[in-house]
C-alpha cells in the first residue's frame, strides 16, 4: 500500500481512488462506492465476481496515500450455480495447475470456497487460491492451506 502523504486531503485521496477504479478495465466501477477517511478507503457496492472484488481491492492498494482498505463489496452473481458444480470445477482447476499438489482439498458452501491441505511452498498456496478465485459462481475464497515447515539448517 502507498505511504501516507500529509499534503493529500481526504478529497484528493478519494478522487485518486475513484480514478484508479474507473480506469481499470477489470472493474465495473460504477457499482462501487468509495469513502476515504484518515488514509483508509472503504469500498461498498456490488460486483459480478469474486475476481472483480479482489481486483478492486488491489487497485486501491496501489494508490499513493492509501494506508488501509475495508473491502465491503458484495459479490452478486448473474447466474447462480450449485455448490457441487462449483466444487467440480474447483477440483478440475486445481488438478490442471501443475504447481498445486494433489494434497489440497476443496469445500464449497453457498458459493464460498474453502481450501485446505498442506503444500511445501507459498507459491503453491497462492496458485491454489488463484486457480479457484476466478471460477463462475464463486462468492469468496478462504485459503486455509498450510505451508509445511521445510527449513534446513546449514552449519
Amino acid at each position: 500500500m502507498g505511504r501516507s502523504l500529509a499534503w493529500r486531503t481526504v478529497t484528493q485521496l478519494h478522487d485518486s481512488v475513484r480514478l484508479r477504479l474507473d480506469e481499470d478495465p477489470a472493474i465495473r466501477a460504477r457499482d462501487i462506492a468509495v469513502v476515504a477517511s484518515d488514509g483508509v478507503i472503504t469500498l461498498t457496492g456490488f460486483v459480478d465476481s469474486y475476481a472483480e472484488k479482489i481486483a478492486a481491492e488491489q487497485a486501491v492498494k496501489r494508490v499513493r496515500g492509501v494506508r488501509g482498505v475495508a473491502n465491503d463489496i458484495e459479490v452478486k452473481l448473474q447466474d447462480e450455480r450449485t455448490d457441487p458444480e462449483i466444487a467440480k470445477d474447483a477440483v478440475r482447476s486445481l488438478e490442471s495447475h501443475t504447481s498445486v499438489p494433489n494434497r489440497v482439498t476443496v469445500t464449497v458452501r453457498h458459493g464460498l470456497v474453502t481450501l485446505e491441505g498442506t503444500v511445501d511452498w507459498m507459491y503453491q498456496k497462492d496458485a491454489a487460491e488463484s486457480a479457484v478465485s476466478c471460477l463462475k459462481g464463486v462468492r469468496g475464497v478462504s485459503n486455509w492451506i498450510r505451508i509445511a515447515k521445510t527449513a534446513t539448517i546449514v552449519s
